[in-house]
C-alpha cells in the first residue's frame, strides 16, 4: 500500500499519461526501468490500480476509451475492475521491451488517461493524455 508521503510524490506528476504514473509507482517502490523485480510485481499492480480509483473518487481523472475516444461511464470500483481484468500478468508484458510501462500506451490498453481540470467557470475541462 502506498505511503501518503509517496502518494504526494506522485500527485507532482499528474496529468501525464499512464505509462509515466505506472513509472512513478515504480519509483517510489524503489525500482528503476532497469531492474527486474517481479515478486513485488503484483504490489505494484495493486498500487497502480488503488491510485486510479483514488483519482477517479477525487474526480482527478477519467478513463477514456482509447479507439472510441469517449469517457468511460461507471462507478469507481467497476471502471478498477474493468482495467484489473485486462492487465497483464505479468511484469514483462507491462515493461515491453523493458521500457516502464510500455503496454498502457499500446493499443492493447483499452484506456487512456482523461484529466479532469476546472474551467474559468468551475466547469470540467478534459485532457487526453495519450
Amino acid at each position: 500500500m502506498l505511503t501518503q508521503q509517496q502518494l504526494d510524490v506522485i500527485y507532482e506528476d499528474l496529468g501525464r499519461p499512464f505509462h509515466i504514473i505506472w513509472s512513478n509507482v515504480e519509483d517510489v517502490h524503489g525500482l528503476s526501468t532497469e531492474q527486474l523485480d517481479p515478486d513485488s510485481f503484483e504490489e505494484r499492480k495493486n498500487d497502480f490500480l488503488f491510485l486510479i480509483g483514488k483519482l477517479l473518487d477525487e474526480g482527478l481523472l477519467k478513463l477514456g476509451d482509447r479507439k472510441s475516444e469517449l469517457i468511460i461511464e461507471g462507478t469507481t470500483t467497476e471502471l478498477v475492475e474493468r482495467f484489473r481484468k485486462c492487465f497483464p500478468a505479468l511484469y514483462e508484458e507491462v515493461n515491453l521491451a523493458g521500457v516502464g510501462g510500455l503496454w498502457l500506451v499500446t493499443q492493447e490498453c483499452p484506456f487512456i488517461a482523461v484529466w479532469v481540470y476546472k474551467g474559468e467557470n468551475g466547469e470540467d475541462e478534459y485532457e487526453w493524455a495519450f
